[in-house]
């Protein structure tokens, strides 16, 4: 597993694109596009519970070999050092139905975890998470998947209407996803997949890319727009790895999030600002 800092890096995915390319979009992915910023800078004022499955599967019986659930609090959130970066902070409350001991003392707030002198925890913090991993299970991104479709880089797609409220699309310029995602670096594909929308909203996004010999499908569902942001939020993920040979899963993660709460800081000077509801 990569440092968690090659995958911040990979937040400047896809950028640039002509303007008259980004007009070609539908205008629910123009609109969208243009919402994204407002999407991810919501999430930096939430806390939600994630429950991670990760699944690992004998390929050869097409059957789940190995199983674990792992549930945390979950925030993303700009970080002091470098505000255009958005990091993934999740605090593991529970592995296998396992409370862990003295979670809330141990847990440190997330606004100090943002400071530009808490890399070192930060790093500790998510160095925890991936130790109670199964191996290899993806941990994903979701302001990089988004950000795929931020501003003008919608139109480095080819979008084609597949009926109602939902596009396909296959990226054919610009820059590409990583195939190591936790590396920039690496060589880059080009994804496609489908975006569906419900009154106007996002409603689900599926992607999928090949990286050597294994293909990443992944499934992002969100929930209606409500007040007071009236904004989408993450309700279900799905990722997936496959050999690019069969269609039979290697690896399944699904994330699912509920328990919204707002998070406020009561003062500057307070460093444990809490979590209300």
């Amino acid at each position: 597993m990569r440092p968690l800092t090659f995958l911040l890096s990979a937040l400047t995915l896809l950028w640039a694109a002509a303007s008259s390319a980004a007009d070609s979009a539908p205008e629910p992915v123009r609109v969208l596009a243009a919402e994204i910023p407002s999407i991810l800078q919501e999430f930096e004022n939430l806390v939600a519970r994630e429950r991670m499955t990760q699944v690992l599967f004998d390929a050869s019986a097409n059957r789940p070999a190995r199983r674990r659930v792992i549930v945390s609090d979950y925030q993303i959130a700009p970080l002091e050092e470098d505000p255009n970066v958005l990091w993934e902070f999740r605090f593991v409350r529970e592995v296998d139905g396992k409370r862990i001991a003295d979670a809330d003392t141990r847990m440190q707030d997330f606004l100090r975890l943002r400071h530009r002198d808490s890399r070192e925890e930060r790093t500790r913090i998510t160095n925890l998470g991936l130790s109670r991993s199964l191996p290899g299970c993806y941990w994903h991104n979701l302001s990089l998947i988004l950000r795929a479709f931020e501003g003008e880089n919608s139109g480095n797609f080819d979008w084609t209407r597949s009926g109602g409220d939902t596009w396909r699309f296959e990226q054919v310029r610009g820059l590409g996803i990583p195939q190591d995602l936790f590396d920039p670096r690496s060589p880059r594909h080009y994804p496609h997949g489908s975006v569906s929308f419900s009154g106007g909203a996002l409603s689900r996004l599926d992607l999928e890319w090949p990286s050597d010999r294994f293909v990443t499908s992944v499934s992002l569902e969100f929930t209606p727009r409500e007040p007071p942001a009236n904004l989408p939020r993450p309700l279900k993920y799905v990722a997936k790895r496959r050999l690019a040979s069969s269609q039979r899963a290697l690896i399944q993660t699904t994330f699912e999030y509920d328990d919204y709460r707002r998070f406020s800081v009561q003062s500057e000077s307070q460093t444990s600002p809490g979590v209300l509801p």
